[in-house]
């Protein structure tokens, strides 16, 4: 079965392009689009894509404000944010936002369809250096450096450093000949007895733990 993937650009000229790009793909589809965003809600309630393909810049609604609705309604539907606007400025208010990528529009589509892959696998989308500068500037943080050592067990250790080196849910499952859905539930696990409440702090907590 193929992923579902909705866009939102106030361009038409974008989302035909991601369309063909995306339709092309053996493992997902493009299941619905819009240039308005509250149109697109409307449509992403019905469809209920796997993940969307968003730009900030929309006529009608703040993007931020609109990843922050998607998260509340839908959280089990994903955001990578495809913008012109300058990743150093705007992605970590996406990411705090709920979004789980960020693209410049500068990078092509075979890039987002990449995008896209690691997100529906379980990771982020993000540069190196925007996380790295994330961690290293602070943020809340619920766990401490010495609890992963003292409280996870072996595997789920093994499971938490490969997080933090940047390994998706299904290059894990590779990696360790397990299923990724028994990496899914290490995951969880391991979020439950670090105190972390969502993917986006079990990442920054492996990659500091990862780079101490």
């Amino acid at each position: 079965m193929k992923h579902k993937v909705y866009i939102l650009d106030d361009h038409p000229i974008v989302i035909e392009g991601l369309r063909k790009v995306i339709d092309s793909q053996d493992d997902m589809s493009v299941t619905g689009s819009s240039e308005d965003a509250t149109e697109a809600l409307d449509d992403i309630t019905k469809l209920k894509p796997d993940i969307i393909v968003l730009d900030i810049t929309l006529r009608d609604r703040s993007g931020v404000d609109l990843i922050k609705k998607i998260r509340t309604t839908m959280p089990t539907t994903q955001v990578l944010v495809y913008s012109m606007h300058d990743e150093n400025v705007y992605a970590e208010r996406c990411l705090r936002a709920g979004a789980m990528g960020f693209l410049m529009k500068s990078e092509g589509g075979l890039r987002v369809v990449q995008g896209l892959r690691q997100i529906l696998g379980g990771s982020f989308c993000f540069s190196a250096n925007l996380i790295g500068s994330i961690v290293s500037g602070g943020g809340p943080r619920t766990g401490s450096r010495g609890e992963p050592g003292r409280l996870l067990s072996d595997r789920q250790l093994e499971v938490f450093e490969m997080v933090g080196r940047g390994f998706d849910s299904h290059e894990i499952a590779e990696k360790l000949g397990l299923s990724a859905k028994t990496v899914d539930a290490h995951k969880a696990n391991i979020r439950q007895k670090l105190g972390l409440n969502s993917a986006r702090e079990l990442l920054m907590e492996a990659v500091r733990w990862v780079e101490k």
